[in-house]
């Protein structure tokens, strides 16, 4: 009888069901990401519904692009009688690593609608480049 186990195959989505966020409340894996690599940069957008520009914090360092911060709870009026509660203040923070050389001096972030959107412009030495056949 042969028996494979499967053991370092598991999904994420597998590890996170065992232990995902919902189970303790207050901590997330983060918000979701998506990252896009041109031939001229790479941008990262997060959905950050309900989160203010001011409780958002953008840092690249050592090749690594981490954005953090805090969704705060709405403020209810003061008469108001919570019926449903599924909107939680949690502080939240992804990192990513970037294999490219990035102009550091021409980074920038913009959050509107609810997406932040961060442009790293690639260094020029690391574009690309055509190479002529003689």
């Amino acid at each position: 009888m042969l028996v494979r186990l499967e053991y370092p195959r598991i999904s994420n989505e597998v590890i996170e069901s065992l232990f995902g966020t919902e189970r303790f409340p207050g901590t997330s894996r983060g918000p979701a990401m998506d990252v896009t690599e041109s031939e001229h940069e790479i941008v990262a957008s997060l959905e950050l519904p309900g989160v203010k520009k001011e409780d958002v914090k953008v840092t690249f360092e050592k090749g690594i692009l981490t954005i953090e911060g805090t969704r705060k709870q709405p403020e209810l009026a003061k008469d108001a009688r919570v019926l449903l509660n599924e909107v939680s203040a949690r502080d939240f923070r992804r990192s990513v690593k970037i294999a490219v050389e990035i102009d550091a001096n021409n980074m920038g972030a913009e959050l509107q609608d609810g997406i932040l959107r961060v442009v790293l412009p690639k260094a020029p030495e690391s574009r690309p480049r055509s190479i002529a056949v003689r």
